[in-house]
């Protein structure tokens, strides 16, 4: 039996789309039987997920998003030489892991889930070039979660050979309702009968365009917005929800939560901004329930792969509130339109993003690799 460590920036408990990847990646392959498996990374939870071990790392602190830890290196270190395994996996952005991982030395084969590059942070960027070029030339293969991304990556365009598009996937079972969850979105729709309802859920950092959502509603009365929370709280937006008389914050939601109001709604507002948001996949699960979706375009993001412009939904003009508001004022007003693009993203998710076909590119990427 083969075996294959993952290194992921967080596990599960934690939310977010690096996390749900790596976990997806661990059950597609724990499901075939083949492989022992062991998980790193930083944070604390439960040590073993569905019979899998995680090894967690506390950390000190966090500068430009990267967790710090001083005892990271010798824990990765340990792990490899007594678990001594196969296969690694890892899930990148994660410079100072990278840099940890480099410094092992590692003789077996490696997987990169290149999820994002470096946008924001132009200092770090520039300090931590030479150890993800390092990494990446190192690698058997890339993995990208769309072609776009790969093509629009300044990181990867060195290494489009060992690239491979590997699509985010939704799961059907984990947006299922309960009876108690089905009663709440009935009077969700009862209350808010009258308006029309668009909901967001996701982080509250800046490049997620929150702002220019709320500045596109202003005024109309029979539009509700609510908006969710995944993660910290940020008080400007907050304060900026607070005075618009038709956006209700919903603070941070948990799974059940997040399921009634995407159900709920009639259009899925994703008004992210920049490539800090390679693919989103809270705009693929809103897509597979057949709810009309709203962006903007961002080129060399996967973004308008999952909701393209006219078939599940309306891409806008980057940061054009204009459009945005429009784009609302089409849909609300076309029930035709609505109904369209809902069938669209329904057939498309089905087609492109299932969890089964995730699960056979994943099986058979890591077989191939195993077999090299």
């Amino acid at each position: 039996m083969q075996k294959v460590l993952h290194i992921s920036n967080y596990y599960y408990p934690h939310v977010g789309g690096t996390e749900s990847t790596a976990e997806n990646i661990v059950d597609v392959l724990r499901a075939t039987n083949e492989y022992e498996q062991k998980v790193i990374c930083f944070g604390e939870g439960p040590h073993i997920v569905n019979g899998i071990k995680i090894i967690r790392v506390r950390y000190s602190l966090k500068i430009a998003s990267q967790a710090i830890s001083f005892q990271y290196k010798k824990i990765l270190k340990k792990t490899i030489n007594s678990f001594k395994p196969d296969i690694v996996i890892i899930h990148t952005p994660n410079p100072l892991v990278e840099h940890y991982f480099n410094c092992c030395h590692y003789k077996g084969k490696v997987i990169v889930y290149h999820h994002l590059d470096i946008y924001r942070q132009k200092l770090l960027k520039y300090l931590v070039k030479p150890t993800m070029h390092k990494l990446n030339k190192r690698a058997d293969v890339i993995i990208s979660s769309s072609k776009p991304y790969i093509d629009g990556s300044k990181e990867l365009k060195k290494f489009k050979d060992k690239c491979r598009v590997v699509p985010l996937c939704f799961k059907e079972d984990e947006l299922k309702l309960s009876p108690q969850e089905e009663i709440e979105v009935n009077k969700i729709r009862e209350y808010h009968k009258d308006k029309t309802i668009l909901f967001f859920s996701g982080r509250h950092a800046r490049f997620k365009g929150v702002s220019y959502a709320l500045e596109a509603i202003k005024n109309m009365r029979d539009v509700r917005m609510f908006i969710g929370r995944v993660g910290s709280k940020y008080p400007w937006l907050e304060k900026r929800i607070y005075k618009n008389d038709n956006a209700i914050s919903l603070g941070q939601l948990d799974r059940s939560q997040y399921r009634i109001y995407l159900h709920s709604c009639d259009i899925f507002v994703f008004p992210s901004l920049t490539k800090n948001e390679s693919f989103g996949i809270t705009l693929l699960e809103a897509v597979s329930l057949g709810k009309p979706c709203i962006t903007f375009n961002i080129p060399g993001s996967g973004v308008n792969y999952v909701s393209p412009n006219n078939v599940t939904g309306i891409v806008c003009e980057n940061r054009s509130v204009e459009e945005f508001k429009n784009a609302i004022l089409k849909l609300k007003n076309n029930p035709k339109l609505r109904e369209e693009y809902s069938l669209n993203g329904i057939k498309r998710s089905r087609e492109l993003f299932s969890y089964e076909q995730f699960s056979k590119l994943i099986t058979d990427l890591v077989k191939e690799i195993s077999n090299k």
